[in-house]
């Protein structure tokens, strides 16, 4: 039988409510996936508004008994996640107890939504290793821990009203039973708790979540260009040897736009984020996200 953890959602919800007015926390034992959830939610409640019935309904007719207006920011929390998912369609593996996934969905008006996931990720570097720097970022959206993955970022948008909802789901390994078979890792294997030894998956919440919410709150008004240096700071891929699509080269940082420079053969070329997976160590590397 799973053990349910202490999450303190009250007191993180009064540390985190006065940054995003209207948020509520939200604490499941089992979902499929926490960013599946809140995207269907926001266009349930999009769907019923743009068919006049204002997004109400009987409290049974929403998932998980949820409030009338599911446009309002909702950090959602998985003790366990049976399908998680990450870019291009790919799996995302996590053990109850030693994982930590959730799932952020606000209201963002921005016009220019480039270099979001490398924020997000930079955030929670800093927040977990403020430091000694043994966390590495991999554009665009992968936490790494001594060359090894240690965790990854899903960011999904959808249209709500005149502006857009963010959906940003988080995975990260807290302890090695979070390992899965070797036959599934392309990347390694790194837990949070090889850096900061018996931390708990609340406890790595309550440490994170204050300064990703801050930083997500000042996206709009400063973009990616106030955390260019400090992903820079922490860029795995800063002249290694890289393949990106057909592309290979040596990684070169990124420009103002969050996007991928590699120096090839042709000259410098610029990748964006959409669907290109991205190798370490050319051609020859085994497949990796």
């Amino acid at each position: 039988m799973q053990e349910h953890q202490n999450w303190g959602a009250e007191a993180l919800w009064q540390d985190l409510e006065p940054l995003l007015p209207g948020l509520s926390i939200e604490v499941l034992a089992r979902v499929e996936s926490t960013n599946a959830t809140l995207v269907e939610r926001v266009r349930r409640d999009e769907g019923a508004a743009a068919s006049g019935g204002g997004g109400g309904g009987r409290a049974g007719d929403r998932p998980y008994g949820r409030r009338q207006h599911d446009l309002h920011p909702c950090l959602l929390i998985a003790e366990h996640q049976t399908h998680g998912r990450g870019r291009q369609g790919r799996s995302w593996h996590s053990t109850a107890g030693a994982s930590l996934t959730f799932s952020l969905s606000l209201p963002l008006e921005i016009a220019d939504w480039s270099g979001l996931s490398l924020v997000v990720g930079a955030a929670i570097a800093e927040a977990l290793d403020p430091d000694s720097r043994r966390l590495g970022l991999k554009w665009p959206n992968d936490l790494w821990l001594d060359e090894r993955k240690l965790g990854g970022i899903l960011i999904e948008t959808v249209p709500a009203g005149s502006s857009r909802m963010a959906v940003i789901g988080v995975g990260l390994n807290v302890s090695d039973r979070a390992k899965v078979a070797e036959s599934q890792l392309n990347t390694g294997f790194a837990c949070l708790q090889e850096l900061l030894p018996d931390i708990t998956p609340p406890q790595a919440l309550a440490r994170l979540a204050p300064v990703l919410v801050k930083a997500l709150a000042a996206f709009p008004r400063e973009g990616f260009g106030a955390w260019r240096e400090r992903f820079a700071a922490r860029d795995l891929l800063q002249g290694k040897a890289i393949t990106a699509g057909a592309l290979e080269g040596t990684g070169a940082g990124v420009n103002e736009r969050g996007e991928l420079l590699i120096d090839t053969a042709q000259g410098r070329q610029t990748v964006s984020g959409g669907e290109v997976s991205v190798r370490l160590g050319g051609a020859s590397a085994g497949a990796q996200g």
